[in-house]
């Protein structure tokens, strides 16, 4: 069911395209369940009417939104602001501002305020978010939302364009800096860094990052992340990159299957310490030390989603020796030194038993991503090495890391993979046998290595 409200635009200030004419806003209601109510509510502070939400009887998981839509002609590549002034009434779920902006009917841009909503009895806060408008975009729908019940009134709904506030030095602030970095590193470490327009698109991502907040200022990063097409970069804003540096460290696992095949799985190594790499490193060469009799071996990587691939590939410097496993490549061709299971420049480093000529089977599966499929790769072309399961997730690419000046952290994938024999991994990495049950993989990898002994 649709109800619809009529107010002029100096209640609800609807920003027009290029040509400049106001028309009368129609706010439309969105309600899937049935549960709310749109209406004119009391004057605001303006003079003008405010717009209610309401519902008395919605669970706290239903919602409807107040919504109305405007054509972006004239306004890609520039910085929208949706602010309004929300006040709520036995709201305990929340309210707050969402905006959309399509490609005809398909979505290319969504942010929402629903990391800093507004609940409680007699609240009443100034809410707003930026996003940029890309070239695509043909059409912005906007909103306020109410999640639960209770009631929201919302004054002053303003769509314009995002202006810096006056009287600041901006152009020096954090966020201009941390913007500024991502674009440069970005645009000349990416892969694939001529996708974007960088002429058109930096001067209002700097717009945006002098006057928005850190949600919206990663958003936009990670828009800008997602138009590269690589799904690998990636960014971090620096609480999440203070919580993930704090997550305590998973070593390799040892489990003996019969008396004969040993199996060593290996998770993610998120660790950027020397000392969390060592541990992990010396964790996997002591389980090969302490297993050295096993005839075949089984390497698990189907729950190692990434981190840092170096203390990976040397856990298995038993089963890989000291020869060179890979190659990482440059988009302008040039290849960097080959990968080994030694630490370059060291040369009395204990290498444990050789059991680089003991058969491996190694498993994969979906979760096997990023780093994981770098140990994959080194794994490829190895003698007497056969890979099950299913395929990996496919961020088989070289990610360069960066700490932001705010503290984030940023990923850019800027270097192809190989393999020792100089093929390239643009993709999954894909098993010789093909097993989508874990089970049927793990009994098929065993019964692969018995015929090899």
């Amino acid at each position: 069911m649709k109800k619809r409200v009529f107010l002029l635009c100096a209640c609800a200030f609807l920003m027009t395209s290029a040509k400049g004419l106001a028309d009368p806003v129609q706010w439309d209601l969105f309600d899937p369940q049935h549960q709310f109510t749109l209406s004119a509510g009391p004057a605001c502070a303006d003079g003008e009417k405010a717009v209610l939400l309401h519902s008395a009887t919605a669970s706290p998981k239903q919602f409807a939104v107040m919504r109305t839509a405007l054509s972006t002609d004239g306004l890609q590549n520039k910085v929208l602001r949706l602010r309004a002034e929300l006040s709520v009434q036995d709201v305990q779920a929340g309210a707050g501002l969402w905006l959309t902006l399509y490609d005809g009917t398909k979505q290319v841009a969504f942010r929402n305020t629903q990391k800093d909503m507004v609940r409680e009895q007699g609240v009443t806060r100034v809410q707003e978010m930026t996003l940029w408008v890309p070239p695509q975009a043909t059409r912005a729908v906007y909103g306020v939302l109410l999640l639960g019940p209770g009631t929201v009134s919302a004054c002053g709904v303003h769509m314009g364009p995002a202006r810096p506030a006056k009287g600041q030095n901006t152009d020096q602030s954090v966020a201009v800096q941390t913007m500024t970095f991502a674009i440069n590193a970005i645009r000349t470490q990416a892969l694939h860094s001529s996708l974007i327009d960088w002429k058109s698109r930096t001067p209002p991502l700097l717009e945006l990052a002098r006057d928005s907040s850190t949600d919206d200022l990663y958003a936009e990063i990670r828009h800008l992340l997602a138009d590269l097409h690589d799904g690998h970069s990636f960014v971090m804003p620096p609480d999440m990159a203070r919580r993930m540096a704090a997550q305590p460290e998973q070593m390799p696992v040892f489990t003996k299957i019969g008396s004969d095949i040993g199996r060593i799985a290996l998770p993610s190594l998120t660790s950027h310490s020397a000392a969390g790499m060592k541990e992990f490193s010396l964790a996997g060469q002591q389980i090969f030390a302490q297993a050295a009799a096993m005839r075949g071996w089984i390497v698990d990587l189907r729950h190692d989603r990434g981190g840092t691939m170096w203390p990976m590939v040397q856990a298995l410097r038993p089963l890989l020796g000291r020869g060179d496993l890979g190659f990482f490549e440059d988009s302008s061709g040039k290849r960097s030194a080959p990968w080994r299971a030694v630490v370059q420049g060291v040369v009395q480093q204990n290498d444990g038993p050789d059991l680089s000529r003991v058969p491996v089977a190694v498993l994969l599966g979906p979760q096997t991503a990023s780093a994981g499929e770098a140990v994959a790769i080194a794994l490829k072309e190895r003698p007497g090495t056969r890979f099950f399961g299913t395929a990996t997730h496919g961020q088989t690419s070289g990610n360069k890391s960066f700490t932001l000046p705010d503290g984030g952290m940023l990923a850019v994938a800027a270097e192809f993979e190989l393999d020792r024999t100089g093929k390239r991994y643009e993709g999954p990495v894909q098993p010789d046998g093909v097993e989508a049950d874990p089970d049927a993989a793990e009994r098929a990898a065993e019964a692969w290595l018995r015929q090899e002994f």
